[in-house]
């Protein structure tokens, strides 16, 4: 009788281990969907905007890009940016830090915005910046001056026409920053440069604008 309880206990004991093994198991399995999802769900969309973070030359061409005719920003040239598909904030908190002006940021990425505002802090700009987990395509880019897109050749052409759409509704003039791959009917006034690294910029005129 003793030996068939010790069995049964043993038993009891073996099975208890197992459902312990399964739930650890199971629970880190569940977190390490609920990470990488976020990294792998944008492949499932129609465009795909993979997250590559900026190198430290295309950040010196976009504030060149910024500065292009107002080398010293005084207060009266103060604007607001926006970057769309911003990763890990590093355009955005660079702007704020160096050019002193209002920054935004949005990305689909709730990991990536998280660790921007980390980053913010970190730099002590976050009174200038905000970052926002929101799809490109719902952002009215009319309520923003300059706007910095680092994106995939497949995406340019409908930013170009997001941009017009835009900005006639609201007859606002913006500038556009280019990065990796330039607006494909669009002619740019400026570029800076080579490469991967390359930028190209751009103005759009509503059509109630005399470009002359």
């Amino acid at each position: 009788m003793e030996l068939t309880e010790n069995l049964h206990e043993k038993k009891t004991k073996i099975k208890n281990a197992g459902l312990v093994t399964v739930g650890i198991f199971g629970g880190l399995a569940t977190g390490i969907v609920a990470i990488a999802m976020p990294f792998v769900w944008p492949a499932f969309r129609k465009i795909v905007l993979p997250y590559v973070p900026a190198t430290s030359t295309q950040i010196e061409n976009v504030i060149q890009a910024l500065r292009y005719h107002r080398p010293d920003l005084k207060k009266a040239d103060r604007f607001r940016m926006i970057d769309l598909g911003s990763g890990d904030g590093r355009i955005v908190i660079e702007c704020a830090k160096r050019l002193m002006i209002e920054a935004h940021g949005v990305e689909l990425n709730p990991w990536l915005v998280l660790y921007s505002k980390y980053q913010a802090y970190k730099a002590n700009v976050h009174p200038l910046v905000s970052f926002r987990r929101k799809n490109l395509f719902k952002v009215d880019l009319a309520d923003y001056d300059k706007i910095v897109i680092f994106g995939v050749d497949s995406l340019m052409p409908l930013i170009e026409t997001k941009t017009q759409s835009d900005c006639d509704k609201r007859k606002k003039e913006v500038t556009v920053i280019a990065c990796r791959f330039p607006l494909p009917n669009w002619k740019p006034f400026a570029s800076f440069g080579t490469g991967i690294d390359q930028v190209w910029l751009y103005r759009y005129y509503p059509s109630y604008v005399d470009k002359h």
